[in-house]
Parts: C-alpha cells; structure tokens; sequence
C-alpha cells in the first residue's frame, strides 16, 4: 500500500509545478526516481501511474476552474470568440503529444531529457527580462497569437519544458499583458487536462493487469481522493502566488530554481 506522505508529497509538487513556470511533469518524474532508488515505489506498476496522475492532473484542473471561474463565466457571457480560439490552441499539444507517445515512449521517465528541457526552460523565464509590457489582453489577441501560442504548448509535452512557463512567455512576446497572458495560459490548460485524464483512462484500460485473488496490493481510492484534493488546494494557493509575481515582473526569479534541479536531473540519471 503506498503510504499517504508519499502522495501528499508528490501531490504538492503537482500543484506547485503545475502553475509555477517549473514543469510538474519533471518534477514528478525526479520524486518518483528518487522514492525507487531509495526502495520505496510510489507505485507498484503502470497502471496505479496511470490512475494517480489521472487524479493529480484532476485536483490541478479544478484549482483553474475555481480560481478563473469569473473569467470562464464572462467568456461564455461576453467573449465567445475565445473558445474556438483555445480549441485551436489545443490542436496542436494533441497531434504532438501522439507523436512524442509513439517515438518517444519513455520520454516521462528520461531525466537525461528532463534535465536539458529544465535548461531550456530556465533560458526562456530569463528572456522575459527583455520583454516589455504588452497592451493586448484575451480580447484584443490576434489568431496568429493564437497559433503561436499552441505550438509553443505542444512542445511542453516534453517533461521539464514548463506549460505554463513556456505559453507564459511567448503570450508576452505576442505583446498580451501579464495578467491576460497568465490567464490564456491556463484557460488553455483546461482542455489540457482534461484531454490527459482521457489519454489517461484509455491507457488505464489497456494497461490494467488481471486482478489476482488476494492480492491486496495497489492504491487505494481514498489515496487516490487525496492527492486530487492536495493538487487541487496547493494548486490554488500557488496560482494566487504567481499571479502576484507575475505582476511585479518577477517571472524570471524561478529560473534560478531550474538551473539548480538541471543538475540534479542529470545527476539522478547516472545514479
């Protein structure tokens, strides 16, 4: 039975690293390395992976829909034109995710890939020193912003390549003030999300083993509930931090936290 500290712990770190521009995808993967060198496997096979990212990724998507819930409601209510917008946006992030799926199947678990994408990452977060203050907001954003912005989000299917930093970023290049461009950045993680926890039930049905009698191993769904609820409060509380930051202009500070776990990526995968 994996032990409730376990899932607490990786929990906050996909609350945290989901909204912060610090890629909870890599983060996991470093906590989940670290817990099985250690001999203390956050899961016992693919599967319960499966099912608690599912519920990570569940507790992050409705920390958006509490925390944005005024935005979403005037973007049904005044602003339609933004939801074809997102779903164009989202094109993109799928037809990567697929390939990257396909030819690149252990690209999750490969710290080599994780530890050079946190670089990237880092690099990009100080480019916004350079960046002035955009006058765009949701409203005003051009489709080509649009399209812009949707491939920079496909490429983020590689773990330790921030979302959130990464559309972040390029929605300021695009000329979008900090608080619409935060904000674009996870509305569009909306479908994100949600098309995970699909992806992810599909895999679940395939890579469910056959249930062994007696066998009492395995993550319970209490667990499971738990992690979704930690995600979901922490994710809350960090996008109430970012925000703050992000209006002070002070994305760039998470950079230094990036160029310290580069290394540890990469010390991990010779370990």
């Amino acid at each position: 039975m994996t032990d409730i500290i376990q899932i607490i712990i990786i929990a906050v770190a996909q609350g945290i690293g989901e909204f912060l521009p610090i890629s909870s995808s890599g983060h996991n993967a470093v906590i989940e390395h670290i817990y099985t060198r250690l001999g203390y496997p956050l899961t016992g096979d693919s599967s319960e992976f499966i099912k608690l990212n599912i519920f990570l990724h569940l507790g992050s998507l409705i920390a958006i829909l509490i925390f944005f819930r005024q935005r979403i409601i005037d973007m049904f209510r005044k602003d339609l034109r933004l939801i074809p917008m997102l779903i164009v946006a989202t094109i993109p992030v799928g037809v990567v995710g697929i390939l990257v799926d396909r030819f690149i199947p252990d690209s999750q678990e490969n710290l080599l890939i994780i530890s050079f994408c946190f670089l990237v990452s880092a690099f990009l977060l100080l480019y916004t020193l350079r960046l002035p203050e955009g006058e765009k907001t949701c409203s005003t954003m051009t489709w080509r912003d649009v399209f812009i912005i949707g491939f920079a989000q496909a490429v983020t299917i590689l773990p330790g390549l921030s979302r959130s930093g990464t559309t972040i970023v390029v929605a300021l290049w695009c000329g979008l003030k900090r608080e619409d461009a935060a904000a674009f950045s996870f509305l569009l993680a909306i479908p994100v999300l949600a098309g995970t926890g699909v992806l992810g039930c599909i895999k679940l049905l395939r890579a469910t083993p056959v249930p062994v009698e007696g066998d009492a191993s395995g993550m319970s769904m209490l667990l499971l509930f738990i992690g979704a609820a930690v995600s979901c409060i922490v994710g809350i509380i960090t996008l109430m931090f970012l925000m703050d930051w992000l209006k002070k202009g002070k994305l760039w500070y998470f950079a230094i936290w990036l160029f310290f776990m580069s290394p540890v990526a990469l010390a991990l995968y010779f370990w």
